[in-house]
């Protein structure tokens, strides 16, 4: 019993480990300004400048991105965000990607990793949480359930 108690203690601290050192270059406070807008034409920072807001990095060539398609089109019907497409081709490709997938979502095109780079994000998905004051509260590397970013979101909109 005891040698599978520390197990889990040490497998608890691995994961603490690998998330901070995933997260530790991620931005916080104020993000970095979203110059270019959306495929339609949107300002983004409009869309997450009051929180709580979502603002999402993903990939089309992502398994785990693809796996949050369905949570993430469940919370943007419900807060204010925008998602970040990271090098995942021109913008009819992109655009033939979210039509073949039945995306509703604001994406901006980060075809080059500019927006990526900016934001300190070295893999995707990565989510940052907008709270009131438009600041980010919370940031998450990886697969986050849609109970996860409706908490964190919840929690955004506290503070």
């Amino acid at each position: 019993m005891l040698k599978k108690l520390g197990f889990y203690i040490f497998a608890a601290l691995f994961i603490f480990a690998g998330q901070f050192l995933v997260n530790q270059d991620l931005v916080s406070g104020t993000p970095p300004a979203i110059v270019q807008t959306t495929l339609t034409g949107e300002n983004p920072m409009q869309r997450i400048s009051k929180g709580p807001a979502v603002l999402y990095f993903w990939a089309e060539w992502c398994g785990i991105c693809r796996s949050m398609q369905g949570s993430v089109s469940n919370v943007l019907r419900d807060y204010p965000g925008v998602t970040i497409a990271v090098r995942s081709g021109d913008d009819s490709k992109l655009q033939n990607y979210l039509d073949g997938k039945q995306l509703q979502w604001p994406v901006v095109n980060d075809n080059n990793g500019s927006l990526s780079q900016l934001y300190g994000i070295k893999g995707v998905p990565a989510v940052f949480f907008i709270n009131a004051a438009g600041d980010i509260m919370f940031t998450t590397v990886g697969f986050t359930s849609e109970w996860g970013m409706r908490f964190r979101l919840w929690l955004a909109g506290l503070g």
